[in-house]
């Protein structure tokens, strides 16, 4: 029998969810407001071996309630924790997710300053360089494969960034880091059992990438960082406010999930931005004037001290309207009080920010692609939470937008980005919002004459209008 209090509303026909989950939520928002019941027994999202059901909630003042509490409503368990995995795995997976209370509070006040403004100002160079790299084997008419690139572009710089250029291996643990992430996230799928020899080569590939991973901070505890040697040089040297430095595991499980952090969401996010601005040909120009004006001519310019406002604007729009955080889940820890009712411990949590960017009380013909609706606006992070918000948001956010930002900038000065004929995109959810389909683009340079722009299509395109972006 159902844990959870008999005066929240239930969802019904919840098979529809796993169909078209937005369409599904919405409609059913509408009916029975901001709290109800998707599932009476057993989780969606979550894994979790016991759960109590499992909830949706939305509105600002429950995404407060649910996200501002991190010991209350906590992270759910990791795969490799419910696919009994062996430590060595689960500790991979180790960040400042699955941390609560004090020992949250510490690592994520040292990540956060590792990840400070001023090492970022320190990096630029570094980021600058491997964008340059990276751009000089595209060529006029070359045809890509817009997110297989996105991922090569965030993976060199993410490499440079992190592991910097004195580890000889850099670019070998690099490729390792992103191999193992999407091996476990396909081996993981919450809708698809794991085989015996899945596991198996899961297994093997991360007992492998520990192994590295251990080499490597074995090498960053010898030397003296310096800026070429990457951030995480630097976080082996930081102390804690107790004074002690990070262990060898805590080490290991922030380089992969830091490093995984600045890879597939920066490069979906560069995705669906390209991927919109390739059916924007004026706004394209618009922004590589101000670009050409705004770029700063030296290195050692503060990130702060170049406004490039319209970028922004295209950057927070995007990921309002296709935000790769699309759908977030919680469990109680312990019974918990929330919308006036008494909730079970275990119990799942479902927040959906693909539909609170869509709130039209607080974004107006939410549907638009309108640069004009961040003219000075400040919404809430629970009203606009593309990177999480509360305890668990991301403390990489400000790191994410500005290679979101360089790499922009980067390919926007020397390249023009267009479908490569009509395509129908579709979308999926894996772990995030993406395009299921790799988009097909074709490369040409600034002002070159463009016979005919591939046109967006299907259902990625029916998400989306575009014809009011500069209203």
């Amino acid at each position: 029998m159902s844990q959870l209090p008999l005066s929240i509303p239930r969802a019904k026909e919840t098979r529809e969810f796993h169909e078209q989950p937005f369409d599904f939520l919405a409609r059913t928002r509408a009916k029975l407001g901001d709290i109800f019941v998707l599932r009476d027994d057993g989780p969606i999202f979550s894994r979790a071996p016991e759960c109590n059901g499992t909830l949706a909630v939305f509105g600002s003042a429950l995404h407060q309630a649910v996200l501002g509490d991190i010991d209350l409503f906590g992270m759910p368990i990791s795969a490799a924790e419910h696919l009994s995995l062996p430590q060595t795995l689960v500790n991979l997976n180790r960040g400042l997710h699955s941390m609560r209370a004090e020992e949250h509070a510490q690592q994520q006040r040292l990540l956060s300053h590792l990840l400070s403004e001023r090492s970022l100002e320190d990096q630029q160079s570094a980021v600058r360089e491997a964008l340059q790299t990276f751009v000089a084997g595209w060529r006029s008419g070359k045809s890509i494969s817009l997110l297989s690139d996105m991922r090569q572009l965030a993976l060199r710089v993410s490499t440079r960034l992190f592991l910097g250029a004195g580890y000889a291996a850099s670019s070998e643990l690099g490729l390792l880091l992103q191999a193992y992430f999407h091996f476990r996230r396909e081996a993981a799928a919450p809708f698809s059992p794991l085989s015996d020899q899945s596991r198996t080569e899961l297994v093997t590939l991360g007992i492998s990438l520990d192994r590295e991973l251990r080499r490597y901070v074995g090498w960053c505890r010898k030397k003296s960082s310096i800026s070429t040697d990457g951030l995480l040089t630097r976080l082996a040297s930081l102390e804690l406010e107790s004074g002690v430095r990070l262990s060898e595991d805590e080490m290991v499980a922030h380089i992969n999930v830091l490093f995984m952090s600045s890879n597939e969401p920066i490069a979906v996010s560069l995705t669906w931005i390209l991927l919109l601005l390739s059916q924007l040909p004026v706004l394209r120009r618009e922004l590589r004037q101000e670009l050409e004006q705004t770029s700063p001519a030296k290195p050692q310019r503060s990130i702060k001290a170049v406004p490039i406002t319209l970028l922004d604007s295209v950057i927070n729009e995007t990921l309002r309207l296709l935000t790769p955080n699309a759908l977030m889940a919680r469990v109680t820890a312990q019974p918990a009080r929330l919308a006036g009712v008494l909730l079970p411990a275990g119990c799942e949590i479902l927040l959906c920010p693909f539909l609170a960017h869509r709130d039209a009380d607080r974004f107006p013909q939410p549907s638009e692609f309108r640069l004009s609706r961040w003219r000075g606006a400040r919404p809430s992070p629970f009203e606009y939470f593309p990177f999480g918000a509360g305890g668990h948001s991301c403390v990489g956010r400000q790191l994410a937008i500005y290679i979101i930002r360089a790499a922009l900038t980067s390919l926007l000065l020397r390249y023009e980005l267009v479908l490569a004929g009509d395509q129908e995109i579709d979308w999926r959810i894996d772990i995030m919002f993406m395009p299921r389909n790799d988009p097909t683009m074709t490369v040409e340079l600034p002002g070159a004459t463009i016979l005919r722009a591939g046109k967006l299509l299907g259902p990625v395109s029916d998400l989306v209008k575009l014809d009011a972006y500069n209203s």
